[in-house]
């Protein structure tokens, strides 16, 4: 009984910890929106479009902060969390580095996150194959 409270548990602190994440990298991407359109000195009256440069920030920030909390959650795996996230993150950067319109992104974006969540699952069921140790 005490084991399926914790599971439960677990749970629910795992898609916390993707919420939380994922509320924190709009607000940078927020902030560093707003400091580039300052910075660039456009008017507030355009419409608003992201630079690649924030949504790179946002992914990164996305990474990070899920990493620490699911590192707290699920210190065993908490980068197999995170790998789902890592092919955003580089074309998030080959997109900084072209200066691209980065409407391209949401397919690797939709992808990724279809990809989290069935590793989510398979996570919480236990069925994930354990990753052979490099000293054996």
């Amino acid at each position: 009984m005490a084991r399926n409270r914790n599971e439960q548990q677990r749970a629910h602190h795992s898609d916390m910890a993707f919420v939380i994440a994922a509320i924190f990298a709009g607000l940078v991407v927020g902030v560093v929106e707003d400091i580039s359109e300052s910075a660039a000195g456009d008017s507030s009256w355009r419409i608003w479009h992201l630079y690649p440069i924030s949504v790179f920030a946002g992914t990164l920030a996305f990474l990070a902060l899920l990493y620490v909390l699911q590192r707290m959650n699920d210190r065993k795996h908490a980068l197999r969390y995170l790998e789902p996230y890592t092919p955003l993150l580089g074309v998030s950067g080959a997109n900084l580095a072209l200066k691209v319109n980065p409407a391209w992104l949401l397919p690797v974006a939709a992808v990724s996150i279809v990809w989290s969540v069935v590793q989510v699952r398979r996570l919480r069921q236990g069925r994930l194959p354990q990753r052979r140790s490099a000293t054996r």
